[in-house]
C-alpha cells in the first residue's frame, strides 16, 4: 500500500480526541466507584467488575476502540516512527476536558508542563519522519526479543505501581499500560511488514504475534483502569501518550530498521527531546493540583494494598 502520511496524520488526530475523551469517561467511573478511598491504593479486582458496568465506563470502552482502529489504519499509511508520537495529542485534549468538567483554569505550571510535553514531541516526530526508513527490515528474532524486554520492564513498572510512592503510582501504572501500546502498535506494523512480504496464512510467527497482540492488549487495559484508581485522567493519558511512541519510536528503529537514515547529531536530538517530554509528563505529576495540596507524609506513603468495593 503507497504511504499517504498527511491521511495518516490525519487519522491520528481523530484517535488522539477518541483516546483523551475515553479515558475522561472510564476515570470519571473508576474514581466514583473508589469514593472515599483517600489512598488510592490498587483497584481489586472485584471494584474492576462493579465499575466496569457504568455507562460511562462502556462509552469510553467503544470510544477507545475508535481510537484503536483509527491508529492502526493510520500505521498502513505511515511509518510507525512518525504516526505513533503524533497521539500525544490526546495529552492537551485531556488537560481541556478536566478543566471543562470541573469548571476551572487549567494552572500555570500545569499549562507549562503540557506545552513543553507536546512541543518536545512533535519536534521529535519531525526529526524522526525527516530521517525514517520508508520500508522496514522485518527479522522475527528480533521482534521476539523486543516484545519479551517490554513485558519485562511493563511487569517491573506494575510492581512500582502498587508497591511505590504514592504520588508516583498512577504515573508507574499508566506508564507500564503505555509500553505495552507502544508494542501494540509495533506488533501491527511487524505483522503488516510480515504479510507483505512472506506466506502467511498459516505462519506460526502471525500467530505468535497476535497472541502477543492479545495479551498485551488486556495487560494495558488492566494497568491503565489501576492508573485512573491511583491519579487524575491527565497523567495517565500524559504518560500513556508519552511512553507509548518513546516505545514504538525505540521499537521501529531497533527491531524493524527504521532508523538507517538517523545520523548521530539526529540521534543526540531525539534522545534530548525525547527526555524533555518525560520530564513534561514528570512535572504534571508533581505540579497537579490533585497532588499539589497532600501533606508531604501523604505523597511519600509506600502503604499498599488491595482496595475493596
Amino acid at each position: 500500500m503507497t504511504q499517504n502520511i498527511p491521511l495518516a496524520v490525519g487519522l491520528v488526530l481523530i484517535s488522539s480526541f477518541c483516546f483523551a475523551l475515553s479515558a475522561h469517561l472510564q476515570h470519571h467511573a473508576v474514581d466514583t466507584q473508589l469514593s472515599g478511598n483517600a489512598q488510592k491504593q490498587q483497584m481489586s479486582f472485584r471494584t474492576f467488575l462493579t465499575a466496569v458496568r457504568k455507562p460511562r465506563w462502556l462509552l469510553g470502552l467503544v470510544l477507545l476502540g475508535v481510537s484503536a482502529v483509527l491508529q492502526v489504519t493510520a500505521l498502513f499509511f505511515g511509518p510507525l516512527s512518525v504516526v505513533q508520537p503524533l497521539g500525544l495529542l490526546a495529552f492537551p485534549w485531556s488537560v481541556l476536558l478536566a478543566a471543562r468538567a470541573t469548571r476551572t483554569w487549567v494552572p500555570p505550571r500545569t499549562q507549562l508542563a503540557v506545552v513543553v510535553t507536546v512541543a518536545s514531541t512533535l519536534a521529535f516526530t519531525l526529526v524522526t519522519g525527516i530521517h525514517a526508513a520508508a520500508e522496514s527490515d522485518l527479522v522475527m528474532r528480533k521482534v521476539i526479543i523486543g516484545a519479551l524486554i517490554v513485558y519485562a520492564v511493563a511487569a517491573l513498572f506494575a510492581t512500582l505501581g502498587a508497591k511505590g510512592p504514592f504520588a508516583w503510582r498512577c504515573l508507574f501504572w499508566s506508564s507500564g499500560g503505555a509500553l505495552f501500546y507502544g508494542l501494540e502498535a509495533s506488533m501491527v506494523k511487524s505483522i503488516w511488514e510480515y504479510v507483505k512480504t512472506q506466506s502467511w496464512p498459516y505462519s506460526a510467527a502471525i500467530f505468535g504475534i497476535l497472541v502477543a497482540l492479545v495479551v498485551g492488549a488486556i495487560a494495558a487495559g488492566w494497568y491503565m483502569q489501576q492508573g485512573y484508581a491511583t491519579g487524575p485522567s491527565e497523567i495517565v493519558v500524559g504518560s500513556m501518550t508519552v511512553t507509548s511512541p518513546v516505545v514504538a519510536v525505540a521499537f521501529g528503529i531497533l527491531v524493524l530498521g527504521e532508523g538507517v537514515g538517523i545520523t548521530p547529531a539526529a540521534a543526540a536530538l531525539m534522545i534530548l527531546l525525547g527526555a524533555t517530554a518525560i520530564a513534561g509528563v514528570i512535572g504534571l505529576t508533581r505540579f497537579h493540583p490533585t497532588y499539589e495540596h497532600r501533606a508531604p507524609e501523604e505523597l511519600g506513603s509506600t502503604a499498599s494494598g488491595q482496595v475493596s468495593p
